[in-house]
């Protein structure tokens, strides 16, 4: 049982993709990075993670630390880095440790993504986080599989509802 729920919402706005996650955890301890930095290898400590995968199967991962660093890599194929990605251009980011949790808010420049988030997209959510012990987090685990968040049966289809502006 987890302390504090995993929770996430992904939306969209004219401008930007947002990402917001709370994960159970706090008190994290990370060495990776500062607010704003790009920095690869987020993985290997506490992250949240937001996948994003087209109909062609091509898809990009964006990871975020509690330090409020970042990294982004579109793959053509399962675990198969592009070519030439385009490093997508981040427009805030905001992180808060608690005690039992820690929560991210994302938001990348639309116009900069390599993959779209449409009505035929499909999405994946992780996180981790190592202390005291390794704790995986998924949005949709795959039974009898070891955490793997680029496995195919982890992705769920995307459904975009509109939110109404006031008049």
């Amino acid at each position: 049982m987890l302390s504090v729920p995993f929770s996430w919402s992904v939306a969209l706005d004219p401008e930007a993709l947002w990402f917001v996650c709370s994960l159970p955890g706090g008190h994290v301890c990370t060495r990776l990075g500062t607010k704003g930095e790009f920095v690869e290898g987020l993985w290997e400590e506490d992250v949240a993670e937001l996948f994003i995968k087209t109909a062609d199967g091509r898809y990009q991962e964006f990871n975020i630390g509690p330090s409020g660093a970042w990294w982004s890599m579109t793959l053509s194929g399962y675990r198969t880095r592009s070519v030439s990605p385009q490093r997508p251009e981040l427009l805030a980011v905001a992180t808060d440790v608690g005690s039992d949790r820690w929560e991210v808010v994302a938001a990348f420049a639309r116009n900069a993504l390599d993959v779209e988030l449409a009505p035929t997209s499909s999405v994946r959510v992780s996180g981790m986080w190592y202390r005291p012990e390794p704790c995986f987090l998924s949005s949709s685990p795959v039974p009898d599989v070891a955490p793997d968040y680029h496995h195919g049966a982890c992705f769920e289809p995307v459904s975009l509802l509109e939110v109404p502006r006031p008049k």
